[in-house]
């Protein structure tokens, strides 16, 4: 019994049988042939015998479990239903990641059988782990208590010629090797390399040196050195080429060469281009006759693979290494002046994407679309780039930083339009979203539908209009009504309307942000008060605070009239100002034509009715006439202005009812006298045609009724009504 800890990698071992630790028992009992390992070919026996010297390395464990879950794929239905046959003994906590031990006991937990009989589906559920890892704890429980089968079960010796022996190295293999040492690339070599694995866990230098010493070397040795010269004279189409080959041993049929054929060549055809974006998959799929979805499953095959190994690329370096030399430059000028280290059928777009398929995380340039004009005519260029802050980096920064002064936030599709549109820059989203993630300050409101925050926007313009409206509330205020507030603010929201206005957030966008303002406190979801220590009395102007005051000082509505004495009259303002303060201060909420009220506070009936009595009294209509005014009409007092223009304001309170539709007008009697129409916006016109005898201080009585308005005529003589 084997007493090495599972996972530890032991360099010098006796002859001693022991478990591989790749896959349990009962998966190496499904293998029937030698499994192609980095340090040569593999017994399905030895996995459960291991006698060679040195133990596997984790990386060849990982690739032998890959290669072996590959190879059972057709035969999965039969292993899912078969019981594991692995059990736990004392100590099997410390042979396994603590994150499986938490998950298995949880398992263990869920009913009494143990974990032998269990079938390998329903561990793989309760692990909730890949296949390969689940056969990883599997076998390092197993090799706990492991005794090695009798040697007499191995089976026959591994196909010829056994590649694993040691020969005498002579004097060419010695210049070989130091011409093989010369190449600067070489000793980056990974002993996990896809295409130049090796048995050992130096670096390639470091194990050539050792080779050497020794002067006895495996039998792959010399073929190794040979292909690392011959690697060093590609040219990166080429060496790209290669790679796909190496990578198909693994992830396309054995059995059909002329299918592995055809898929390197589906595989290269979608990612290998002259220029531009890789091929479609609908491309690709025509060229050979085939669908798009089974081009897909087969790339993904190739990419899986070459994304998940190590892959040395010295020529595919070099190439974009020269590329980086020449930025910025148009990317067709690079293409044809690294032809010689590209190769054809390739270009400078493609190697950057291969960088970034085979799992690179350094790319010496990257390629920008930029959009500019030749003799008048538009026209789009791809340049190379140094990565870094290039130019359009600054701009993008200026479109967010105005945003972020007047609203707070900011869009990337707002801001991609604003480079596209003013700097003449096309960038994706990727870039953006990279380059505001490069700032360091940045805070996503929303990433998947690109609404940010960069930097403290607690001060913005849009903050202080926040700040204003919760200074004046008695409860507090929901999200929607502050995006209310801002969104319905005309005289600030399209100020900036040559540069495209302001877009107003989403309700959830708007919540996000308010959470991150510290002078604001999070009563409820989604609705907020001021912090308990902020100053709220130096918000608000003197005309915003005599305004406020006077509303409050008649019940929570005042009219318009009356918030003109306090500012005219009594502050010596004019009369402008007061509008522009009742229109663009987001405090101040206009119930209906002559009435304010202040947002954030509750509204009575009463003082609805006082404040219309008020402005009924002040147009003239005073309530002791002996005309009433019932709940179903309003009074329209006829001025010189509204003569000229024939708009009459409706009360808001009929707004649903009558506007954006003609009604039918009758008179006292009930005849129809004609029609009037009602716009969006709630002002009637139509009247002056059917009252010709109308004149400057006269009023309409208007009754609204299910089938139209009932609309009186009252002359000069108060109670004189007239019809045309």
């Amino acid at each position: 019994m084997s007493t090495a800890t599972p996972g530890q990698d032991v360099g010098d071992h006796s002859t001693t049988a022991r478990h591989a630790q790749v896959v349990p028992a009962f998966v190496v009992a499904e293998l029937r042939r030698p499994l192609d390992g980095r340090s040569g070919p593999v017994l399905p026996i030895e996995l459960l015998r291991w006698e060679r010297k040195a133990d596997l390395s984790e990386g060849a464990r990982a690739h032998l479990r890959i290669t072996i879950v590959r190879r059972l794929r057709s035969r999965a239905e039969k292993l899912w239903l078969q019981p594991v046959g692995v059990r736990l003994v004392e100590g099997w906590q410390q042979a396994i990641d603590r994150d499986v031990v938490l998950r298995l006991e949880r398992l263990l937990e869920s009913d009494d059988r143990p974990l032998e009989l269990r079938s390998l589906r329903e561990v793989k559920r309760g692990l909730q782990q890949p296949l390969e890892t689940v056969f990883a704890a599997l076998a390092r429980l197993e090799s706990l208590y492991w005794e090695p089968p009798p040697a007499a079960q191995l089976r026959a010796t591994p196909p010829e010629p056994d590649l694993t022996l040691p020969r005498r190295l002579e004097a060419a293999d010695l210049a070989l090797a130091r011409s093989v040492l010369a190449l600067p690339w070489v000793k980056t070599v990974s002993a996990a390399d896809l295409r130049f694995g090796y048995s050992s866990e130096k670096s390639l230098g470091a194990w050539i040196e050792d080779v050497l010493e020794r002067q006895a070397a495996p039998g792959t040795f010399i073929s190794l050195l040979h292909r690392l010269l011959a690697a060093d004279r590609l040219t990166a189409a080429e060496e790209l080429r290669q790679v796909a080959e190496t990578a198909a041993r693994e992830c396309a049929p054995r059995s059909d060469a002329a299918a592995a054929s055809r898929w390197v060549a589906m595989f290269m055809d979608r990612h290998l281009c002259p220029q531009g974006q890789d091929r479609t998959l609908a491309e690709v799929g025509d060229r050979y006759g085939v669908t798009r979805e089974r081009v897909r499953q087969v790339c993904q095959g190739f990419e899986d693979l070459l994304g998940a190994n190590v892959v040395a690329t010295p020529a595919l370096d070099r190439a974009l290494l020269a590329a980086s030399r020449f930025a910025p430059s148009p990317v067709g000028e690079l293409d044809a002046e690294l032809r010689h280290l590209i190769g054809d059928g390739a270009g400078i777009e493609c190697l950057v994407a291969w960088t970034k398929l085979l799992g690179g995380d350094v790319v010496p340039i990257v390629c920008e679309k930029v959009r500019t004009s030749v003799r008048g005519q538009p026209i789009e260029i791809t340049m190379v780039q140094r990565p870094g802050a290039p130019g359009w980096v600054d701009k993008m920064l200026r479109h967010v930083t105005r945003d972020s002064s007047m609203f707070g936030c900011s869009n990337v599709l707002r801001v991609a339009g604003r480079l596209a549109l003013s700097d003449g820059v096309a960038l994706d989203r990727e870039s953006i979203d990279a380059a505001l993630d490069a700032t360091g300050d940045v805070r996503w409101l929303d990433k998947e539908t690109g609404w940010f925050a960069l930097g403290d926007t607690s001060e913005c313009s849009a903050a202080l209009r926040v700040k204003k409206l919760l200074a004046v509330a008695r409860t507090t205020v929901g999200t929607d009504e502050i995006t209310a507030a801002l969104a319905s603010d005309d005289m600030w929201m399209y100020r900036e309307i040559t540069t495209l206005g302001l877009a107003t957030p989403p309700v959830h966008v708007m919540r996000e942000l308010l959470r991150g303002w510290p002078w604001l406190q999070i009563v409820q979801k989604g609705r907020f008060v001021l912090a308990a220590d902020f100053d709220a009395s130096t918000v608000l102007t003197d005309v915003e605070r005599a305004c406020a005051d006077a509303i409050e000082e008649r019940d929570g509505v005042a009219c318009r009239f009356e918030l003109k004495q306090v500012v005219v009259e009594g502050m010596n303002f004019s009369d402008v100002l007061l509008a522009a303060v009742l229109g663009s201060s987001p405090i101040f909420l206009r119930l209906e034509h002559g009435l304010y009220t202040v947002r954030g506070r509750r509204v009575g009936d009463g003082a609805l009715n006082a404040a219309r009595h008020r402005l009924r009294s002040r147009a003239g209509v005073q309530a002791d006439t002996a005309i009433e005014v019932g709940s179903n009409e309003f009074v329209i007092r006829v001025t010189e202005a509204s003569l000229r223009t024939e708009q009459y304001s409706v009360p808001t309170r009929f707004h649903r009812q009558l506007c954006g539709a003609r009604h039918a007008v009758t008179d006292d009697e009930g005849d129809v006298l004609g029609t009037a129409r009602v716009s969006q916006a709630g002002a009637l016109a139509g009247l002056k045609a059917l009252f010709p005898e109308v004149q400057p201080g006269d009023h309409y009585i208007v009754g609204v009724h299910q089938d139209g308005l009932a609309v009186r005529h009252l002359g000069a003589q108060r109670g004189e009504s007239t019809r045309s």
